[in-house]
């Protein structure tokens, strides 16, 4: 049974407790907050609100923001194993025991995830502490890789990419709908169809559209009917890095 203690109670928070909790090899020792009112909906828990407070545990699962992580956690002073699940933040070089364990993966609490064969970055500054993280990994059906701190950023900068921003398109998409009165639910087979398409093949492969074709009376046309002179900008900043991609 491993023995673990949440630090933390947003998103990716909310889905390792509930993850965990429904392996039958894992166990949640405790539930950190600073603020007692984010700890209310685990009350089933067992949480606290000061650090000094923590319990012993094999691993302390740090799920915070980011720029927050390095001055938490050489506040702690624990004995299992420290690992941050940012993908951004570096090994840390604290007094603890410190690892990562970073699922890729985007998370919001209104909607579950499987953790099945989800990729899970793993790093420790102790070599004996990575079997650990593996067990761990695996007590949740997890796909656990070794990555270390600056392999793990640029995994980071490329799910900004096809995550984030593909998402912030997704937006535009929509807004451009509902302005000219159309429902956003006639794009969805073309985006879900444009997803699938890299499970088979390469993004470069499976690029299509009026950029690659260099159809360019139908970019100028696009271009003219885009209101948004941020998007205007975003429609040929992508359009010349598509046609680039082809020279």
């Amino acid at each position: 049974m491993i023995k673990v203690s949440v630090i933390g109670t947003g998103n990716v928070a909310t889905h390792f407790i509930s993850v965990f909790e429904k392996s039958d090899t894992t166990e949640i020792i405790q539930i950190y907050n600073h603020n007692n009112e984010s700890l209310k909906r685990f009350s089933k828990f067992n949480t606290t609100t000061k650090l000094d407070d923590l319990k012993p545990a094999d691993l302390f699962l740090i799920c915070i923001k980011d720029d927050k992580v390095e001055g938490l956690v050489k506040k702690m002073n624990v004995n299992g194993v420290v690992a941050h699940t940012s993908g951004s933040v570096p090994l840390l070089d604290s007094p603890n025991r410190d690892a990562v364990f970073y699922p890729l993966q985007t998370f919001s609490k209104d909607k579950n995830i499987s953790f099945k064969d989800l990729p899970l970055c793993i790093e420790t500054e102790n070599e004996s502490d990575r079997h650990i993280l593996k067990s761990l990994a695996d007590s949740i059906r997890a796909k656990a890789y070794n990555v270390n701190s600056r392999q793990r950023q640029e995994l980071h900068l490329a799910a900004v990419f096809v995550c984030n921003f593909v998402n912030h398109l997704y937006h535009i998409g929509h807004e451009i709908c509902s302005e000219k009165d159309l429902p956003f639910d006639i794009l969805r087979p073309l985006i879900q169809e444009t997803a699938d398409k890299i499970n088979f093949k390469n993004p470069k492969e499976a690029q299509t559209g009026p950029a690659k074709r260099k159809d360019q009376s139908t970019i100028n046309r696009h271009i003219n009917q885009l209101e948004n002179p941020v998007y205007k900008e975003l429609y040929r900043y992508l359009t010349t890095s598509i046609q680039k991609t082809y020279e």
